[in-house]
């Protein structure tokens, strides 16, 4: 058996290599930061997972690059600065830039995930024919969005090609805030991987000799996650006698203010610490938490929720955003009312009591994971969409 390693043949692998690169969608992701946030890890799991073999995609971040960015980067996604830009400093004309960095490496489509994004990137698909443009909202407190939020997107829903929510409440919030036609918006849902357990240090510290069940909270301290009716929701629980330690994990403008609550409550270390932010901290602190509580105020689609039902762990959630579309109340999960320190005590008091639910409905949420919320659910939606509109003629109006 011989090789054919003539002149001839390497030309014709070279001629197939370059005609194969040829056929490559090259798509940009667009964003202005790349720090830790729910947008900014879907834009992660999609840079990092989608088909090579199909896609040529890069990053670009339009303000600052982050902890998701830096992350992206050593798994080997291409991130793009700006060509021009002075980081740091003040720019209103970043589009100009984009499109410059669009021209220049030819990309057929661009996927912008926040408003800075989605202003830049519909400047480009008006000035730069034959782009494409796909925007994705992950805001989830429709119709409550600041005005001049709302003036930008009321102008602009029109220009992309295709507009993508991230779950049927905050799809139903947006077309009715804006009257945007149905037929007009996708709704691809979230994915995530389970994380991959490593207890952290200041968890184990935080758990060290404590023999109660653990729950956790795991979010930004901000006004949105209710922390507040949580911690008040701990007060009934102790008062009622149950034994527990609540970990709230997560850093953010409200820890002081939170803190003192939780004294003034009389809420002591035994019931309640305060972790601060941890690096990957569904990783680190997932696997030591009996029970998984978010008590939101608003979501769209949350991630930390997929993550919890990956690692099936029996959970107390809010009726926000998707939250009532992904977990089925009773089977996969409990779902309270928002705002409800009473009803959300009694879930978990309820969850405390009975150990054999709580597996049954940690099992339960694991296989709807696996069946529906997996990274590579969320890819292929999304390489299924690239492939439609790059496939088909225009759908914005112009």
């Amino acid at each position: 058996m011989t090789t054919d390693a003539s002149p001839a043949h390497g030309a014709l692998a070279a001629s197939r290599s370059k005609a194969a690169a040829a056929r490559k969608r090259r798509v940009l992701i667009v964003a202005s930061t790349l720090h830790v946030g729910g947008a900014e890890r879907v834009m992660a799991c999609l840079a990092k997972n989608i088909d090579r073999r199909r896609f040529d995609v890069s990053v670009c971040y339009l303000k600052e690059n982050g902890v998701v960015g830096h992350e992206m980067q050593r798994e080997g996604v291409e991130l793009l600065p700006l060509p021009g830009r002075e980081y740091g400093k003040l720019d209103r004309l970043t589009f100009i830039k984009l499109r410059r960095l669009i021209r220049q490496r030819d990309f057929h489509l661009i996927h912008t995930h926040d408003m800075h994004g989605f202003m830049d990137g519909s400047a480009c698909r008006l000035l730069t024919p034959g782009i494409r443009h796909i925007h994705t909202f992950h805001f989830g407190n429709y119709p409550h969005r600041e005005p001049h939020f709302k003036r930008i997107e009321r102008l602009l829903w029109r220009v992309p090609d295709t507009l993508v929510a991230v779950g049927h409440a905050q799809a139903h919030s947006i077309r009715t805030l804006y009257g945007i036609p149905e037929q007009r918006m996708r709704v691809l849902w979230n994915g995530v991987n389970a994380p991959s357990p490593r207890i952290s240090p200041s968890v184990q510290a935080a758990i060290e000799g404590c023999t109660d069940p653990i729950i956790a909270s795991i979010s930004t301290l901000i006004p949105q996650k209710g922390l507040h009716h949580l911690l008040e929701a701990a007060v009934k629980l102790k008062n009622g006698g149950a034994r527990f330690r609540l970990l709230i994990v997560g850093g953010g403008p409200l820890q002081t203010q939170l803190q003192e609550l939780a004294v003034q409550l009389g809420l002591d270390q035994q019931h309640v610490r305060f972790l601060g932010w941890i690096p990957e901290a569904s990783d680190c602190a997932l696997p030591v938490c009996d029970i998984f509580v978010q008590s939101s105020l608003w979501e769209a689609m949350s991630v930390v929720v997929l993550e919890a039902m990956a690692d099936a762990r029996p959970m107390v959630v809010t009726s926000v955003g998707e939250n009532p579309h992904v977990i089925e109340h009773g089977k996969t999960g409990l779902i309270v009312p928002p705002g409800d320190p009473s009803a959300l005590a009694d879930a978990l008091h309820r969850l405390l009591q009975d150990p054999a639910l709580g597996k049954r409905l940690g099992e339960a949420a694991r296989a709807r994971h696996a069946e529906r919320f997996q990274v590579r659910n969320m890819v292929a939606d999304y390489e299924a969409l690239y492939d439609e509109i790059l496939g088909n003629p225009p759908t914005g109006t112009h």
